[in-house]
């Protein structure tokens, strides 16, 4: 059982907005704190809410996050931007450099007429030379051309297997 006498000592528990009159909130602020703490019947505080201490460092620390983000889609943008730059010069300089392969095998073939091989299914001949001299001359079909590796696969039809030439190895390529 629990028996109090009327002689105990009780704590309640009160919450109150209090109207402090004041020209910056921390003058306020330690006005409030001089009140609470000069009375012996206050055990203890909590302030929930009116601190405004600190809102320029927090207005400083997102202005800082803004501008750090803007920058951040800014360089990003800018990188992006570089790189579809150099992707396009790239490829200007790979079909470039496979028109030159190609004018080097034959006079007279361009990507299209290997494109349009591939696509018609024509039977064409090739002329590879090997290293260590050895020459080639292979009847095939084109399966693939891989323009910036300047690379030619071929179907054999004699030895029925397919065969991976750099467009260097090639000599001649011409339509049957």
């Amino acid at each position: 059982m629990n028996n109090k006498t009327s002689q105990e000592r009780s704590g309640f528990l009160f919450n109150v907005d209090i109207l402090i009159e004041g020209s910056t909130n921390a003058e306020t602020l330690q006005a409030l704190l001089a009140l609470l703490n000069t009375s012996d019947k206050v055990v203890d505080l909590r302030i929930n809410s009116g601190i405004e201490l600190g809102k320029v460092i927090e207005s400083a620390l997102a202005s800082m996050k803004t501008n750090y983000v803007e920058k951040s889609k800014a360089n990003l943008s800018a990188a992006k931007g570089f790189q579809a730059k150099a992707a396009a010069a790239a490829q200007t300089a790979a079909a470039a450099t496979v028109a030159k392969a190609l004018s080097q095998a034959s006079s007279h073939l361009t990507p299209d007429d290997i494109r349009d091989s591939i696509s018609k299914n024509r039977l064409v001949r090739v002329v590879v030379n090997k290293p260590g001299g050895n020459r080639l001359s292979i009847p095939c079909r084109i399966l693939n051309f891989d323009e910036p590796a300047q690379m030619l696969s071929v179907y054999h039809v004699d030895e029925k297997q397919v065969y991976s030439f750099s467009l260097n190895e090639i000599d001649e390529l011409s339509g049957q």
